[in-house]
């Protein structure tokens, strides 16, 4: 024990004396985060609670998001007198998957839901001539973000180290290792809980960003039991690559005032289908494209599946509207001989009611169609389903970016599953009502 002390004690000096000729020159702290809460009902039901009324990837999160979130951002910061820079950045998040996160879902009292640490990182400046240095558990990649449909869709988060914003070659390179997880409950060891290895480049020439990543498991099985001892082992793809290229066009699709993004991505194997621009994390369980297959099944991939998917966003700012359009599509072609086509087109027309303070009117429409085909050219599932919203809401601006907002919800909701009408909360052929209230708020 006394030898482990003094073992302990010398590293600590020895550390001390290597940093001992730079002294902090200046120290920061952060705080940032984002919370959304409310309450939502069906009509159908006279009141009762609306869980998860529709998919709002595909159709937009106004006026559909049934689920609260929260996340608390805390950074400490240090400015060297010789020009290095440390920040530490850590993240406190809700539980959203799981019994915790459901139960939480379920209850509009006051009672705490689960949290946990979703990210802990340190960056270092200083260390290359230029970028950042960094290492850790973060997010990381969630660049490709629609807020409509809240949504990365490109998301490799996990823990690692890389380095951001290197200039090279006249352009800005980013490189990365990351390992993530799936939450499975055969535990350590076993090979249905191989990490993915995920090595990441990226380089952002002007209004161009090219993206390319490769994806690696020592193993990815899953097992099933018929309930007589019969097992069944599946085996799938144990590597991938995929690539994304981001065109951001000027102000608003060329039309001024306001923003856009143009995307493609494309992959094969680990790349595509339900993994296509996604590393595990829960939350990517329930992404666009993962075909409801969870945080679990998202890796039953084949090594033969290519996936290609297309985005356009943006926002248009006028006197007294505002317009938000997003168009999303990804087609896979799957190595058992399946194509599947998923589809939407949304828009969020925000209307300024100049002679109210602080009070606004916004609406949003969304549509959505999903076709499976077999390998012989039969129709195995094909859905379609439109969602209208509309929200009186009320705003603040703080005049620093964040802009806290409490509004009320109306939406209808209606569609077709191969070929017959969606049915509501109490089994009737028609649309669905739901109403209630929500705050949002980023800072």
């Amino acid at each position: 024990m006394k030898i482990k002390a003094l073992s302990v004690a010398c590293s600590m000096a020895l550390a001390a004396s290597a940093v001992s000729t730079t002294v902090a020159a200046e120290e920061g702290f952060e705080f940032h985060g984002y919370f959304r809460s409310g309450a939502l009902f069906t009509g159908s039901t006279g009141g009762n609670q609306a869980l998860y009324p529709a998919s709002k990837e595909s159709l937009g999160r106004l006026g559909i998001e049934s689920d609260d979130f929260y996340e608390l951002a805390f950074n400490k910061t240090w400015a060297l007198d010789n020009g290095q820079k440390i920040a530490i950045k850590t993240r406190l998040g809700q539980h959203n998957t799981g019994e915790d996160a459901f139960e939480a879902q379920q209850n509009y009292s006051i009672n705490g839901s689960a949290t946990g640490l979703l990210e802990g990182f340190v960056e270092f400046e200083g260390l290359t001539n230029t970028g950042k240095m960094w290492g850790g558990q973060r997010y990381y990649g969630r660049d490709n973000y629609i807020f409509m449909t809240d949504f990365f869709y490109t998301d490799w988060s996990g823990t690692g180290l890389g380095v951001q914003q290197m200039e090279l070659g006249g352009g800005k390179w980013d490189f990365a290792y990351l390992a993530s997880n799936r939450p499975d409950d055969n535990g350590y060891g076993s090979d249905e809980s191989a990490p993915l290895h995920l090595g990441h480049a990226r380089a952002d020439y002007g209004n161009w960003r090219v993206e390319l990543v490769g994806k690696y498991m020592a193993d990815n099985v899953s097992r099933s039991d018929d309930g007589n001892g019969n097992i069944t082992v599946s085996e799938f793809a144990t590597n991938g690559i995929e690539a994304h290229v981001q065109y951001t066009p000027k102000d608003f699709f060329w039309l001024g005032n306001g923003f856009s993004k143009i995307s493609v991505q494309a992959g094969s194997g680990l790349g595509a289908s339900s993994m296509l621009g996604k590393s595990f994390t829960n939350y990517n369980g329930y992404a666009p494209g993962s075909a409801g297959k969870g945080p679990v099944g998202m890796a039953h991939v084949d090594k033969g599946d290519k996936s290609y998917r297309a985005l356009a966003y943006g926002g248009w700012f006028g006197s007294s509207v505002m317009i938000f359009p997003s168009v999303q599509m990804q087609y896979d072609d799957l190595d058992n001989g399946n194509k599947s086509l998923w589809w939407s087109a949304m828009a969020r027309p925000v209307f300024l009611i100049n002679s109210i303070d602080n009070f606004t009117i916004a609406t949003e429409f969304g549509y959505t169609e999903t076709d499976v085909e077999g390998s012989g050219g039969n129709t195995l599932f094909e859905s379609s389903q439109y969602k209208a919203t509309i929200a009186p809401t009320w705003v603040i601006g703080t005049g620093t970016g964040p802009a806290p907002e409490i509004r009320l919800l109306a939406s209808y909701i209606d569609g077709k599953t191969n070929g017959q009408d969606n049915t509501n909360a109490n089994g009737e052929q028609k649309g669905e009502f739901v109403y209630g209230v929500q705050a949002d708020m980023w800072w």
